[in-house]
């Protein structure tokens, strides 16, 4: 999110935040060794550590009503969750909470860049705001288990889930026509 006149240059290194979680995608394929999945990943974790603030701060300060400030939001609440979250002991499950922490740096600092970071378009951008205004204050959307999956059971998050999958699939809803 861009700074305002008469701040202070932003405080977050965009460029190194992401070629962090970029050096963790580079890896997809392979498996890196255990030592470093664990400096990758305590190196992701504390730029969330660092962006969660900074991007919740810009976030709040975007009208009330903005969708850019709804998903930022819910980006934030997600990447809280995620930090908040213990990866499991065998390796896989490690590498998965990585993989997680590295998603959402990369859009956080996509949020945080852009204060217009858009969502979906038309009627997808519609139901995907429904979901962000009911997931994050779901406490059945927001159960995961010790591995960080989701593991609650919500009918209205599923719904919405799926009338955002809809719109996505249908060629004329999401042409805005």
């Amino acid at each position: 999110m861009t700074t305002p006149k008469g701040k202070a240059a932003p405080s977050l290194d965009l460029e190194t935040m992401r070629a962090c979680a970029d050096r963790f995608r580079a890896t997809d394929t392979e498996v890196p060794p255990p030592d470093r999945l664990e400096t990758l990943t305590l190196q992701l974790h504390g730029h969330l550590m660092l962006a969660v603030p900074e991007v919740e701060t810009a976030a709040l300060a975007l009208p009330e009503e903005s969708v850019a400030r709804v998903c930022a939001l819910f980006c934030v609440g997600e990447a809280r969750l995620r930090l908040s979250v213990q990866p499991g002991r065998s390796l896989s499950a490690q590498v998965a909470h990585t993989q997680r922490l590295a998603r959402s740096v990369r859009t956080l600092c996509d949020h945080y860049e852009n204060e217009d970071h858009q969502c979906p378009n038309a009627p997808e951008r519609a139901a995907y705001l429904r979901m962000l205004l009911h997931c994050p204050a779901c406490r059945d959307c927001r159960t995961v288990d010790d591995d960080g999956e989701a593991v609650g059971s919500c009918v209205t998050g599923d719904r919405l889930y799926e009338e955002y999958r809809q719109t996505r699939r249908s060629p004329f809803l999401g042409s805005g026509l």
